[in-house]
């Protein structure tokens, strides 16, 4: 059992919905896994499933979708991986 270092509350995984602002809309993605805890700022999901919001949200914008727009994360990953919303101007070193 793990316990927060700031507010020293147990640290639990639970699926919360993640909200974005992009130009033009709100995302929102449900059934993010998180790790959460008493803190108001507890709440930390992945950084690859952050990437994938991020980068989707970025692609909604591209395409000018405006509104709200709700998927789940796991839809997300079954149609897109990172990769899809990495520019192609970036070169491995």
């Amino acid at each position: 059992m793990s316990h927060c270092d700031r507010c020293r509350g147990e640290i639990q995984t639970m699926y919360i919905k993640s909200e974005r602002p992009y130009e033009g809309g709100l995302l929102v993605v449900t059934d993010v896994p998180a790790e959460v805890c008493g803190c108001e700022e507890g709440q930390q999901i992945l950084l690859g499933d952050g990437a994938m919001i991020a980068g989707y949200a970025k692609h909604l914008a591209s395409l000018n979708i405006v509104g709200k727009v709700e998927v789940s994360l796991n839809d997300l990953k079954g149609k897109y991986t990172i990769q899809d919303f990495v520019s192609k101007s970036v070169s491995p070193a």
